[in-house]
């Protein structure tokens, strides 16, 4: 493979990475969302060659264009698909690759599309939820939750979101309650719920729970750094100095060490 395909799709790896933490989607909540088209782009391209009025085949060249990181041929394949026979999928699948685009107004768009042709659509409410409390349209995200929960009350990535947009919203005992649905069929081995409920803590001024919440999280995930500073700052109202200025040492301290380890640095 010549060094400028290489380099191209570290650039588009790299850009997905950074539009999934902006949109505060992890990988494995993406990835699992739907099955990953399997295929070759060529053979399915031959196809509609032969067949240019089959809106499934666009459909499933959309998809594999996804897959392959080509989001700008994703939203060509299914807008395309769409114009012969719109569908809920259809417009997932383009909402999705705007979402990757960064182009959020339209990915919205056609993901409340594709909740509204099929309204059982776990995955439309889903991803509208997570976009709009990222844009802080908090009414819309939370009617998207309630959606959504009414249909799967296990999914417990979105719930630990909704939790995160509560505290957004400064409403911590829903946080709370939202976490503690969480941690009955999630163990918790990063530290990541426990974060949450120290935020929540350190919104309702229970420093000292806050602190044991945040400690948890730190002895899963030594690089957590919200968790490290929402420990120093309960430290502080509580009067713990000598504890709170460790933690702002640590912080400052791991920053530097992620940043040193970082795979993209060269050694």
């Amino acid at each position: 493979m010549a060094i400028e395909n290489v380099s191209a799709n570290l650039c588009k790896t790299l850009a997905l990475t950074a539009t999934l933490l902006l949109t505060g989607l992890p990988f494995r909540a993406v990835l699992s969302r739907e099955p990953i088209e399997t295929g070759s782009i060529k053979n399915v391209s031959a196809l509609i060659a032969s067949d240019p009025k089959n809106a499934d085949l666009y459909l499933k060249r959309a998809r594999l264009q996804a897959t392959y990181l080509n989001f700008p041929e994703s939203v060509a394949d299914a807008t395309r698909s769409i114009a012969i026979k719109p569908t809920s999928v259809a417009y997932f699948t383009r909402g999705q690759a705007y979402r990757e685009m960064g182009a959020l107004p339209k990915a919205i768009a056609d993901l409340e599309k594709a909740a509204a042709m099929d309204p059982r659509s776990q995955n439309a409410f889903a991803d509208l939820a997570c976009l709009e409390s990222q844009l802080h349209h908090f009414d819309k995200a939370s009617y998207a939750y309630d959606k959504l929960f009414k249909l799967n009350s296990g999914r417990s990535v979105e719930r630990s979101r909704r939790a995160e947009m509560y505290l957004k919203m400064h409403r911590p005992q829903e946080a709370l309650k939202d976490i503690n649905i969480c941690l009955k069929t999630d163990l918790d081995q990063r530290g990541r719920c426990h974060q949450t409920m120290g935020l929540a803590y350190l919104q309702l001024k229970q420093y000292q729970k806050a602190i044991d919440m945040f400690s948890y999280s730190l002895s899963k995930n030594p690089y957590a750094l919200e968790a490290r500073k929402g420990r120093a700052e309960a430290y502080e109202k509580l009067g713990k100095l000598d504890l709170a200025k460790r933690d702002r040492h640590d912080l400052n301290s791991d920053f530097s060490e992620v940043y040193e380890n970082a795979p993209f640095r060269n050694k």
